[in-house]
């Protein structure tokens, strides 16, 4: 193979890997910025509704924000706790809810679902957290 031609080649790679790079930054800070105005306009709100209504009926939970997500806590147990993250691992990212309870005294059970899969972040809506923060809500509860 010629030397020119070889460096053709790579040339044209380096090219292309330099392109994908940029437009996954872009497309995660897209991401990112949806996700941000998701948590304070969607998940957050809904997670302290959820939360009022846990203590109003005398379950010991708690809303946190820890950073880049939105949790609903247990009281009684740092690891029984639902929350809400960006998940950056797929294309395009996309929200997951995920659970974590204690089970008996030392085993921790983490359950990770993807929220409303194919549907953009921006477009999410509190109806659309609920097939997961319902029955997860039961599970902790029941503890």
């Amino acid at each position: 193979m010629e030397v020119a031609e070889l460096r053709q080649q790579i040339l044209r790679e380096i090219e292309r890997a330099q392109a994908g790079a940029i437009e996954r930054r872009q497309s995660g800070d897209a991401a990112h910025a949806a996700y941000a105005k998701f948590i304070v306009e969607v998940a957050g709100p809904l997670v302290v509704q959820t939360v009022q209504i846990l203590r109003a009926e005398r379950l010991p939970f708690q809303a946190q924000t820890p950073a880049d997500s939105v949790r609903i806590a247990s009281e009684s147990s740092a690891d029984d706790f639902i929350e809400f993250v960006l998940d950056t691992s797929v294309r395009p990212p996309r929200v997951m809810g995920r659970s974590s309870a204690t089970v008996g005294r030392r085993n921790v059970v983490v359950e990770e679902v993807p929220i409303a899969p194919g549907k953009a972040i921006a477009d999410l809506q509190d109806v659309d957290l609920l097939p997961f923060l319902i029955p997860a809500i039961g599970r902790l509860a029941a503890r």
